[in-house]
């Protein structure tokens, strides 16, 4: 049985000030607007920290277009607040932060480890944790505003893309209640944010680099300004017939950043990735999405950077092998 507003409540104030902790993309961001309402409503404060940059153009445009105030972690001292709080993640996809205490955990990702946390509540059936806050705000009967209730409906469509992938009823019940509000041109203008044209080049290498085995495809495009690429470049293969599992790496701010996508209903992609590569860094996800975040510095030896066959193989080499480490190979 899921925790209800009841439950949340006494940590929300009076007189609270709160640190809302996220890492950004457009399900973690409505979500944290919407705990940021909850805090306000119950005469505290809370403040949405961005644990690393807002990098996609369309999140940005989403932050500017729904007025989402965020600051960078960097800019805040953790010892000012009397809450800490995680929305849209736990504290495994944190790994390099020290984090004293949690006080609140709100996720719809795969639990990762027990929490601590004086409040968590954890729902891997759900298909976004904006679906959650959601639940909240009804129970606390908190007006959703258009902005609010935009955010919260574009973190549902990317979540489940576009109801594709993990969608269930409780994501279906959020959104046809918050649709009426939003601002139906706002949600526009940021989906249909352009890709850069310095992007098309990673399109134009991936592609010279396809190669699809056992209806896989498995491609490294080198450094990269940041992750997102290889997000859209994931969606954009898992959509190309005869393809039903997708892994794209990259190096972005010295990780090596793998994204998978997955359409074939054996292969989970958040266990795979979890399984084959949290040895090494941060991994998981859901079934038809994952990720896998790897310091450069704890890759095994044989892996180049500077080949993309190298790093290729070495991806294969673990995906050949679903819930094994194999051994280290030396390059040929």
């Amino acid at each position: 049985m899921h925790p209800h507003y009841q439950e949340l409540k006494p940590r929300l104030g009076p007189g609270e000030r709160a640190l809302i902790l996220i890492r950004p993309d457009p399900d973690s961001l409505a979500s944290a607007a919407a705990l940021r309402l909850l805090f306000r409503s119950n005469h505290s404060s809370a403040v949405i920290a961005l644990y690393e940059p807002i990098r996609r153009i369309e999140n940005r445009s989403m932050v500017s277009l729904l007025k989402i105030p965020t600051v960078a972690l960097k800019e805040v001292e953790l010892e000012g607040f009397s809450r800490v709080c995680l929305v849209d993640g736990q504290r495994n996809q944190f790994p390099d932060l020290y984090l004293p205490r949690l006080d609140v955990v709100i996720d719809h990702h795969p639990l990762g480890s027990a929490e601590p946390s004086a409040f968590s509540d954890i729902r891997p059936e759900t298909g976004a944790t904006a679906t959650i806050m959601f639940s909240y705000l009804q129970e606390a009967r908190i007006r959703v505003g258009a902005k609010l209730a935009t955010a919260l409906c574009y973190g549902i469509i990317t979540d489940t893309d576009r109801f594709q992938r993990h969608m269930t009823r409780e994501d279906a019940r959020a959104f046809s209640a918050l649709f009426p509000s939003i601002d139906y041109h706002l949600l526009t203008v940021i989906e249909k944010t352009e890709v850069p044209i310095r992007q098309l080049s990673y399109f134009d290498l991936a592609l010279h680099r396809l190669e699809v085995r056992s209806r896989r495809a498995v491609i490294f495009i080198g450094a990269a300004e940041s992750a997102d690429i290889a997000v859209i470049l994931a969606d954009f293969f898992i959509r190309v017939s005869g393809i039903q599992f997708v892994a794209i790496a990259c190096v972005a701010a010295d990780r090596l950043v793998i994204v998978f996508r997955s359409r074939n209903v054996n292969k989970d992609a958040g266990k795979i990735a979890a399984s084959l590569f949290s040895n090494l860094g941060s991994a998981g996800g859901h079934k038809a999405a994952a990720r896998a975040e790897i310091p450069v510095d704890r890759l095994p030896a044989e892996v180049k950077l500077y080949s993309p066959d190298s790093v290729e193989r070495f991806l294969e080499r673990r995906l050949r092998r679903p819930g094994k480490h194999p051994p280290p190979e030396a390059e040929p």
